[in-house]
């Protein structure tokens, strides 16, 4: 990114340095604009998949619009409770943020006994939005999804299908095939996409419930991944022949789409959360963004902190009743 970029923005920095004027103050007394100091990125992922390369894309952004670095710290484990503990606990100054995901803001919370809850966090806005797709490999007996479901369905329990993580919404959504469906898939949790991968093409799972990126579509280009089924409402644009759950009968398995959001601590200072969001927007129309990311993972449409702490919350309410009950 040039130089000149850095210059796009300097109002927006100096609004919210009159804005915390007075209710911010620096190491030494003094009033300080923010950010001053580098800013921590919490990435509860391992290093390599999708969420990793948004981290990293919109911190780079985010550290060019705002004059500072955005330093992002890939703290896998506990399916993301590792790093969402540490920033439920950081101090709300706008040092310590984090990617999350409806998995480790509210899958994880409600099946472990956690010292936080998606209460603790303040949403800023959308990321990325990355499909999910069920995937076997080019020696798989599946050559659709029929197959492959009517194979569970007559083996109820047999096949395995790799997931990130445990509490991931891929996983949940395995629980509800079973539950509403009365087709029984044992999830396989992985840390991430590479560690899937891995498991797959090792043959330690029959399939993948895996999140859409680069590698996965080149994987299917190349014919070392089979592509059954997609788990969005529509078909993607860029897999125009791949199904969807609902076409295949599986009409409410629509939630696997993972979002990844921006987040601080709760009582994140207003000021700080509408700077971050619309830096946040701007850096969601870069060109260099854009093209790191690409159409597969770029939300078509801004979706703010408002709108993604409420997408968050209806997430909650629809799993609540089976992940507590």
């Amino acid at each position: 990114m040039n130089k000149s970029h850095r210059y796009l923005l300097p109002p927006a920095v100096i609004a919210l340095s009159v804005a915390l004027a007075g209710c911010q103050s620096g190491p030494t007394g003094g009033d300080e604009t923010y950010p001053s100091k580098p800013v921590t990125v919490l990435m509860p992922y391992a290093a390599g998949g999708p969420s990793d390369l948004t981290a990293r894309s919109i911190s780079s952004c985010l550290g060019e619009r705002l004059g500072q670095t955005f330093v992002v710290q890939n703290k896998a484990g506990g399916s993301g409770a590792v790093a969402m503990q540490e920033l439920a606990s950081a101090k709300p100054d706008g040092y310590t943020l984090g990617l999350g995901t409806a998995g480790t803001l509210v899958m994880t919370p409600m099946v472990n006994s956690l010292a936080y809850s998606l209460d603790d966090f303040t949403p800023i806005g959308v990321m990325a939005e990355n499909p999910t797709l069920i995937v076997v490999g080019d020696d798989s007996p599946y050559e659709n999804a029929e197959a492959f479901f009517a194979a569970a369905e007559k083996r109820p329990g047999t096949l395995t299908m790799g997931v990130p993580g445990a509490t991931s919404p891929a996983a949940i959504e395995l629980r509800r095939l079973k539950d509403q469906y009365d087709v029984e898939v044992v999830a396989v949790p992985a840390a991430g996409n590479a560690e899937m991968t891995t498991n797959l093409l090792g043959g330690h799972v029959d399939a993948l419930f895996i999140n859409d990126h680069p590698d996965v579509i080149s994987r299917i280009d190349e014919g070392s991944f089979r592509a059954l089924a997609a788990t969005t409402p529509e078909r993607l644009p860029w897999l125009p022949e791949l199904p969807t759950l609902a076409e295949l009968g599986f009409t409410d398995l629509v939630d696997a789409t993972s979002v990844f959001g921006l987040f601080g601590p709760h009582d994140l200072p207003t000021p700080l959360a509408n700077a971050l969001e619309g830096a946040l927007e701007t850096c969601l129309t870069d060109p260099t963004v854009l093209e790191q990311l690409g159409e597969n993972l770029v939300p078509a449409e801004f979706q703010g902190g408002t709108a993604l702490g409420e997408s968050l919350a209806e997430i909650q309410a629809l799993y609540r009743p089976i992940l507590e009950g």
